[in-house]
């Protein structure tokens, strides 16, 4: 390695715990390739195969709360919103050094130890949406949750990136000893003999796959399935909040232990940027947009007032945090990653 500074010039520059890393990191490039001659063949250094954190430790009073990774989806920008301006979505977006192109959505579910429970919110997308997503059971395994304690799965939609882990490919029931509990208004729209969406912004093979999808997921746990109405504690420190728009009987979650809580939202919203600084853009994956636009904004104004703690499914993960009101729109500001001792 020849240096670019006489060694002495350069200690005095860099100090030598910087030249110690210099050289440190020179020679482990060096070693990570054997170079090839005639009887040794050219040696490639392995894959990194190392990812990112799937899972985020919190709590909610005395709730343990693990938010679980699924992996990520992508799309356009404008595909999200198709009857706002594009170079309005374009410009929103690249401010925020966001891809107009490539619009990233995070999977998020949540796994909850309450006193008497575990609990899953969501189920994932299984495979459904290619090697981006459908990491769930993994991220779960990695953490430590074996499903087959999981006794509670709650559902706040029957769309296919929260319902599509409910089965294996094998056509295999993926959390084999849980109770589901789903809406009345979610699980009669689905479970009908007809299914008709007329006033999604989504093509007909699009709606199509989501029809077949949620009747197919929410059908095989149709005798383990319990319905619910909004307003009901489902299990004890756990409530249905009405969040109808995206699909008929969507529901969040809110979870209260001690004086803590927390509002699981279901798709109320999905992009900082797009969704929350235009409230009113309608969105292509909601049932309904006008209503979808009516209940974002009454959650919005409720989650400010209140100072709510939010888990949003399709957030960057973890996808915790805080609206905050910004003019005629609102804001998110993530919570802090925090580390805390085992």
């Amino acid at each position: 390695m020849t240096l670019p500074l006489p060694l002495p010039k350069l200690l005095k520059r860099l100090g030598w715990l910087t030249l110690v890393a210099l050289l440190s990191l020179t020679v482990s490039l060096c070693h990570s390739v054997v170079a090839q001659t005639d009887d040794a063949p050219m040696e490639v250094a392995e894959t990194d195969t190392r990812t990112n954190s799937g899972v985020y430790h919190f709590n909610v009073g005395d709730v343990k709360a693990t938010v679980v990774s699924d992996g990520t989806l992508s799309f356009p920008g404008s595909f999200l919103v198709p009857n706002a301006d594009p170079e309005a979505v374009e410009a929103v977006l690249t401010a925020h050094f966001l891809s107009p192109d490539n619009l990233l959505a995070h999977v998020n579910a949540v796994y909850l130890e309450t006193a008497d429970h575990n609990v899953l919110i969501d189920t994932g997308s299984g495979s459904l949406f290619g090697p981006s997503a459908g990491h769930l059971f993994e991220n779960l395994d990695a953490a430590g949750i074996d499903v087959a304690t999981i006794d509670t799965v709650l559902v706040t939609h029957a769309h296919p990136d929260h319902v599509g882990g409910v089965l294996n490919d094998a056509g295999e029931l993926q959390i084999p000893n849980a109770q589901f509990y789903v809406s009345r208004s979610e699980a009669s729209f689905w479970l009908a003999d007809t299914v008709a969406l007329p006033n999604s912004l989504l093509n007909e093979d699009t709606q199509s796959g989501l029809i077949a999808t949620a009747k197919g997921r929410l059908g095989a746990v149709r005798d383990r399935t319990t319905q619910f109405a909004m307003g009901e504690e489902i299990i004890p420190g756990i409530v249905a909040v009405s969040s109808a728009g995206h699909t008929p009987g969507q529901a969040s979650f809110l979870v209260t232990s001690n004086d803590d809580s927390l509002l699981v939202t279901g798709d109320v919203f999905f992009s900082d940027p797009l969704n929350l600084e235009n409230p009113d853009w309608e969105v292509a994956f909601d049932g309904d947009p006008v209503q979808g636009i009516e209940t974002r904004r009454q959650l919005l104004e409720a989650a400010t007032v209140d100072r709510q703690l939010l888990l949003v499914p399709h957030m960057p993960f973890p996808g915790l945090g805080h609206v905050r009101n910004q003019g005629e729109a609102y804001g998110w500001e993530p919570i802090v990653w925090q580390f805390s001792p085992a």
